[in-house]
């Protein structure tokens, strides 16, 4: 194939390096040791070993290092194992990113390592067995190499993808199902260009493929660090604050500032624990923005802080008027509190305000908002 060859293959590989490395580097420097990150930290590294890896079989390939055998079983066994660890590592992080819950018991983890152990082992044995299996005397990749190559990939990618599909169709949001979404299209994305690169352009074209798209997760990871709040994967307060200064008084435009926060919820703390305290936070995020949903008009929804939550309405119609919208959280909530059984009252004060002239503020607004929401709390004499 020759040193031009190798130096456009090599040159794209070490610049796919040079991007995740950045990512990495970034990453860990700032790492919230969650597990998520830690599952997409491991998926980087993976991806940097395979291209240098790779790197090194274009060299073999092009002719500037020699075509020894022994050479070529040994970084096409590293080759081997690695790729199937990097599909295990984005099933890991397909897992954890979606919510489940399998990974957690070190049984289920043993389970989950299996297509990759076994495809492992399948190759080492034939190799021991027959030597010239899959590879030839003079160095030649058999057809049943590329066949196993792919096997233990193939089998993560393939249930990262059914169950990533499963998961957005049973998504409470659309916010929700787009994530899954997104993250189900990796393996389709891994294997058009895995194909692209051995059968039509013999160019690093996986290597870019990929890496487009571990920068596009990166990206908006890092959107969700800065804008979502954790816990209940809402807006948080800086997001808040950057959508209402964008927001004016306008003759036609009519806007609505909600705020709501959950009833007694310091005891809930107090009785039951802070853990359940976030429990039924996240629950009435999943009634927020299930009764948000519905709502065709723009609508901006946020924690607000604590246990107190902000929904921002412009040109409601009558159905979805802030009076309509308390009605339907408050049934919503008590239906939520039925489903999970909880020991507790999931209520809530809402309070609501219009922005009213060009002289009216979105802060002030916010401000009258809560004053009604306090009023509504002292109406049901209910403990701040």
């Amino acid at each position: 194939m020759g040193n031009d060859y190798f130096l456009f293959y090599a040159e794209g590989n070490i610049v796919c390096i040079f991007i995740l490395l950045i990512i990495l580097i970034n990453d860990l420097v700032n790492n919230t040791k969650q597990e998520k990150q830690i599952r997409f930290n491991s998926t980087i590294t993976a991806h940097i070993l395979y291209f240098t890896l790779d790197i090194i079989w274009a060299a073999i390939l092009g002719g500037q290092l020699p075509k020894i055998r022994f050479l070529i079983v040994l970084l096409n066994f590293a080759n081997y194992v690695n790729l199937s660890l990097m599909a295990y590592e984005w099933f890991m992080y397909m897992a954890v990113s979606e919510g489940m819950t399998f990974w957690k018991s070190k049984r289920n983890k043993l389970i989950s390592l299996l297509p990759m152990i076994v495809s492992t082992l399948g190759i080492v044995i034939a190799y021991v067995i027959k030597p010239y299996y899959w590879i030839s005397e003079t160095g030649e990749l058999n057809g049943t190499y590329h066949l196993l190559h792919i096997a233990a990939p193939a089998v993560y990618l393939l249930v990262a993808l059914v169950l990533s599909m499963r998961n957005a169709s049973k998504a409470e949001t659309r916010e929700d199902q787009k994530i899954y979404r997104l993250i189900g299209l990796y393996p389709i994305v891994v294997f058009f260009f895995g194909v692209l690169q051995i059968w039509v352009l013999n160019s690093p074209a996986f290597c870019f493929g990929v890496t487009v798209m571990l920068l596009f997760f990166y990206i908006q990871n890092m959107q969700t660090r800065i804008s979502i709040d954790a816990l209940t994967r809402l807006n948080n307060r800086g997001q808040i604050n950057r959508y209402v200064d964008q927001l004016r008084y306008q003759d036609n435009v009519r806007i609505f500032v909600m705020m709501m926060d959950l009833d007694h919820f310091k005891q809930i703390n107090d009785t039951y624990g802070h853990a359940e305290g976030d429990r039924a936070l996240i629950l009435a995020a999943e009634v927020l923005k299930r009764t948000c949903e519905r709502v065709r008009t723009p609508i901006f929804l946020g924690r607000y802080g604590g246990d107190e939550f902000t929904i921002i309405l412009q040109n409601p119609e009558a159905k979805n008027h802030p009076e309509q919208l308390m009605v339907e959280i408050r049934g919503n909530l008590a239906k939520k509190k039925e489903e999970n059984q909880l020991p507790y009252a999931l209520e809530a004060s809402i309070g609501y305000e219009e922005l009213r002239d060009e002289n009216d503020s979105m802060q002030e607004c916010i401000m009258r908002a809560d004053e009604k929401l306090y009023a509504d709390k002292q109406s049901r004499k209910i403990k701040r």
